[in-house]
């Protein structure tokens, strides 16, 4: 069995079926995906980490049809919509050759994202619900 390691730590944790990491500003309470080291919003710099919700909405996305180091064509990638108010770039999954639709709910996923030597690349992505 290959060991799973993050294509960059401190974004995502695998347990409970997957969670992105973020983190939220304790004066103004905005939001932030990656974590920042600061608010952009009020200049503050007490930030703690919070746990994103794993369901969002399809704002956008695009399909990829030329080669890249680690993905095949076609790829799809997108822009899911949070709850907490961030948008997520990340690959999509899509299951049986069933469209995407921009507005559609997305649920997070951790899964492989490519591999190197003996090691499993993992990340996050989403998937239609």
């Amino acid at each position: 069995m290959k060991e799973r390691v993050p294509f960059q730590k401190g974004l995502f944790k695998e347990d409970q079926g997957g969670r992105l990491l973020g983190n939220k500003c304790s004066l103004c309470g905005r939001v932030y995906f990656p974590k920042a080291r600061l608010c952009r919003e009020c200049g503050h710099d007490e930030l703690s980490e919070i746990e994103l919700s794993r369901q969002g909405t399809l704002y956008t996305y695009t399909i990829g049809r030329m080669p890249a180091s680690h993905f095949k064509p076609p790829c799809f990638v997108g822009y899911v919509d949070l709850p907490e108010g961030v948008r997520v770039f990340a690959p999509l999954e899509i299951k049986d050759g069933n469209p995407l639709q921009v507005g559609q709910s997305m649920e997070l996923v951790i899964s492989e994202l490519w591999e190197r030597e003996d090691k499993e690349i993992i990340g996050y992505k989403f998937k239609p619900v």
